[in-house]
């Protein structure tokens, strides 16, 4: 079977389901019905975020106030950011600043309720799956407060010019068990305080942050002038007690459209006898020509209940706005699933007036509630495949599997006996984006996670210009010599237009190599490289080590997922997690003082860590922006990819958010896989 790239009305649909919904929020968790859950708040709420360097450093600074007559604990929770690493959590006792140390899940658990019990005061960060992070901290004095301080580090990609940040707060509605037992205090007693440092080796054309507009403060200052080159953007936002932690903060940067494609390469190396790191970045352009053609269309819609409320009633919508602007000689599907799957539509219907305004009609009847089947949905989409025909496959889901078959290797089982691609488009925070990104990537397709405070029609827009254009397949990175190892992720798969390509990788000598990606454009190859050197100290982004970790834990955690928890694969997560201070699956963050951590025989590696990474972004904050493109030399000064610009939002789009709604189906329709 051979698909095609999905339409921008469908994408459309997907983001319609995100603009309301029953969610909790980050926030206080007390149990549900405590008489003494008003004695604890927070009463302040700090967040300052540095984008630079192409990745996101994000601190959270809060205070907790106990007003009780007695010494208590809170549990502060909040949705797991994508490709985040925990990497710093401090308590400050007698106004000393206590920083934390990562320990095996368990025995970091034992320890912290065994200094609870003791009357300590004491603190524990834990990754709730793929969920959340849940902050516990131990012995609120009575009638006082404490200061919490968390950090965590993310990778940011650029997509069609565009970078998209988010500070997330909406919880997803997904852990039923946690919200039978727990309500959520998303409120803040005192002030909130918002800022974001965005500096950038290339021009910035604009910002945005959706539905703060009007609050939040932007100032910008740098410039692209030989004495000072780079962009940067300082945003603040304030807002006065009570403010809630219900909405996530998104925020969009644009660069300029004359950026150009490029490869870009940030090492760290902290002596001449340690081993290096490096963060490769390639934003690449090639001649992808635009497509338009027919398709059949299967749409597999969650209607769990998960998906109550609002989301239905948009989702239904969504669907109905799609199906009206179909031409009588495509074709669709309408599959839905919660305990079950159910095939509304009973085979491919004809997309005529009668037929759609009969489905228009029969979709306002669909209602949410039970489990989550995710792969009955899946399995009735692969039956009654048209071979004669294009097909593409759309879900739409929280990921949040329940109910059948919910083992990953379950799932790519399935996806293995199709050679067709699967579209995930992942709502809200807390879904389950591990599944959803390995089943869109294993075939072909990829997948969009949307936030409910997404500028909507920028997203569209974004996917519209991806999929209306050919995609570079198989794509592979070759680094010339044996200086380099440990790249991560070993396997890429394809690149739509505008997106990029981080790879993480180790080196252990310095010097030149080569860097070859190579790629297949509709079955032809093309090959592209630069030389870059690898230098033999590189002090400026120790947190590099970190993000190497966690590319490396990831990859570990899908072996781990489809094969099961192994003893080996397990030990390995739990070494990155040690070796380089990061909040895993099986290892968690500890704050304890001194003198406990040299009794129970833990070594303090993060506070080294931490003090070389304070120093660094010290050092950064006061000195320019740098520029790391290392492919400027190559084809005669044109750089690897000829002189051509970065792929931007007006890629074969149009310039600007004109005339979505009015856009013919058929332009948006997936192109076969070769």
């Amino acid at each position: 079977m051979r698909p095609k790239q999905i339409a921008a009305k469908l994408i459309f649909l997907l983001t319609l389901m995100l603009l309301a919904g029953n969610a909790m929020a980050a926030g206080l968790l007390k149990p549900v019905g405590a008489n003494d859950s008003a004695a604890l708040a927070i009463s302040s709420h700090k967040v300052d975020v540095t984008i630079n360097n192409g990745f996101v450093r994000t601190e959270v600074d809060q205070t907790f106030a106990n007003s009780s007559g007695t010494a208590t604990e809170v549990i502060y929770s909040f949705p797991l950011p994508k490709q985040s690493s925990l990497s710093e959590l401090s308590l400050w006792i007698a106004g000393q600043e206590i920083l934390g140390e990562v320990v095996e899940k368990q025995r970091a658990r034992q320890i912290y309720e065994e200094q609870k019990a003791q009357g300590n005061q004491t603190a524990l960060a834990e990754k709730n799956d793929y969920r959340s992070y849940d902050v516990k901290v131990g012995n609120i004095p009575a009638q006082s407060d404490v200061r919490v301080r968390l950090v965590y580090y993310q990778p940011l990609e650029i997509d069609l010019n565009i970078g998209r940040y988010i500070y997330p707060q909406a919880e997803g509605n997904v852990d039923e068990e946690r919200i039978s037992f727990w309500s959520t205090d998303d409120k803040v007693s005192g002030p909130f305080h918002f800022h974001l440092q965005l500096k950038s080796a290339f021009p910035v054309k604009d910002v945005r942050l959706p539905g703060l507009d009007q609050e939040a403060i932007i100032q910008r200052s740098g410039g692209m002038s030989e004495e000072n080159a780079g962009d940067i953007i300082d945003v603040t936002i304030d807002r006065p007690e009570g403010s809630q932690l219900n909405k996530d903060i998104v925020f969009y940067y644009r660069l300029d459209d004359s950026v150009p494609a490029r490869i870009e390469l940030v090492p760290y190396k902290a002596d001449k006898n340690s081993e290096g790191t490096f963060m490769l970045v390639v934003t690449p352009a090639a001649d992808l020509q635009p497509i338009s053609e027919g398709t059949d269309w299967t749409f597999v819609l969650d209607n769990s209940g998960s998906m109550g409320g609002h989301k239905i009633s948009t989702l239904t919508d969504g669907v109905n706005r799609v199906l009206g602007q179909m031409r009588a000689n495509d074709r669709f599907r309408i599959i839905t699933f919660n305990n079950s799957a159910q095939e509304l539509t009973s085979g491919y219907i004809n997309a005529t007036t009668e037929n759609v305004q009969q489905w228009i009609s029969a979709l306002k009847n669909i209602q949410a509630g039970g489990g989550t089947n995710l792969f009955a949905g899946l399995e009735s989409a692969y039956r009654k495949l048209d071979e004669d025909r294009t097909s593409s496959i759309i879900l739409v889901t929280d990921g949040v599997a329940n109910v059948g078959n919910t083992a990953h290797k379950d799932f790519l089982r399935l996806l293995q006996k199709y050679d067709i691609r699967l579209f995930t488009f992942v709502i809200g925070n807390s879904a389950n984006q591990p599944l959803l990104d390995r089943l869109a990537r294993d075939s072909g397709g990829f997948a969009m996670n949307i936030s409910d405070a997404d500028d909507i029609s920028g997203r569209l827009l974004q996917a519209k210009a991806k999929v209306l254009h050919q995609a570079l397949h198989d794509v592979e990175i070759d680094i010339s010599g044996e200086r380099v190892t440990d790249l991560t992720p070993e396997k890429i798969g394809n690149l739509y237009a505008g997106q990029q390509l981080v790879q993480f990788g180790r080196y252990n000598s310095d010097g030149e190599v080569t860097i070859k990606m190579k790629a297949k454009i509709s079955g032809q190859p093309h090959s592209w490289k630069t030389t870059a050197n690898l230098p033999q100290t590189a002090t400026d982004n120790p947190e590099l080590e970190r993000l190497w970790a966690l590319a490396k834990i990831d990859q570990t955690m899908e072996e781990v997922r489809e094969k099961g928890e192994i003893e080996t694969l397990k030990n390995k997560v739990i070494d990155y997690g040690l070796n380089y201070s990061l909040v895993t699956d099986y290892t968690s963050m500890l704050v304890v003082t001194v003198d406990v951590l040299e009794n129970q025989g833990i070594q303090r590696r993060n506070a080294d860590r931490v003090q070389k990474e304070r120093i660094a972004q010290q050092q950064k904050a006061a000195a320019p922006v740098q520029n790391h493109r290392i492919d400027q030399s190559s084809n005669n000064g044109a750089g690897s990819f000829n002189n051509r610009p970065s792929p931007g939002i007006n890629f074969g789009s149009g310039s600007g958010p004109v005339g979505l709604l009015t856009i013919p189906l058929l332009a948006w329709m997936n192109r076969k896989k070769k």
